[in-house]
């Protein structure tokens, strides 16, 4: 069996399998099949990275895969929730244009080494942040729009000025592709215990912990109003 054909790659092949299905239950509103499914992407999401390292299956395929299956994701469901929910068409341009520009760059610097730029922080959370804008305009959870649109927005924004920053330096011979990929610990993380990137650990932990609060009390404070499968 071919070293590529493994279960990490699967997961993020399947997440791209299940996209026809997604656009099928969002337009005849399925909610109960779209909850299932997007529930699946996001597992396969968190799963995909954890299983390639848990069963040694990490792969330079696997790399460019799996951010590969989330820019399809994203491209392919913000087109979706401009025909059929109130998302706007202005949200699904700055995706297509900051997946674009970063697919770009990446496969320019990348001929250059041939290593494949590997997700930073920011870009994974760029993709956490449309996955949860896409469940709260899929489902029409009314009270979450705007914290989630600019959440969405902020971290999208963030996570093309941090690769850009990299195509600068790697375009101007300052840094390799090859030490950045080394430089990335678990999820995009840096590596190293300097202070400085302490208190990058610490300022990415408080605007997740933002997020998530802000979520949860804007969930708590309207729930009688929220009908995820309604």
């Amino acid at each position: 069996m071919p070293a590529w054909l493994n279960l990490p790659n699967a997961l993020s092949v399947s997440r791209v399998a299940v996209l026809p299905l997604m656009v099928h239950a969002m337009a005849g509103s399925h909610r109960t099949l779209l909850l299932a499914l997007v529930a699946w992407v996001a597992l396969s999401d968190f799963f995909d990275g954890l299983a390639a390292r848990w069963l040694g299956q990490v792969s330079d395929i696997g790399k460019a895969l799996d951010p590969a299956a989330d820019k399809i994701c994203a491209l392919v469901l913000s087109a979706a929730l401009v025909i059929y929910t109130d998302f706007p068409a202005w949200g699904m341009i700055l995706l297509y244009a900051k997946d674009g520009l970063i697919a770009l760059g990446g496969w320019i610097i990348s001929r250059r080494e041939r290593v494949p730029v590997m997700p930073n922080f920011w870009g994974k959370a760029a993709t956490f942040a449309e996955m949860v804008a896409f469940f709260v305009f899929a489902f029409d959870l009314e009270p979450l729009k705007r914290d989630a649109l600019w959440t969405m927005t902020g971290f999208v924004v963030v996570s093309f000025v941090s690769y850009a920053a990299i195509f600068l330096a790697v375009a101007r011979g300052r840094r390799r592709v090859a030490d950045i990929v080394a430089a990335y610990g678990s999820y995009g993380l840096p590596r190293g215990d300097r202070v400085r990137e302490r208190w990058i650990r610490g300022l990415i932990l408080a605007l997740c912990a933002g997020l998530l609060l802000r979520l949860a009390w804007l969930i708590a404070t309207h729930w009688t109003t929220l009908r995820v499968l309604g």
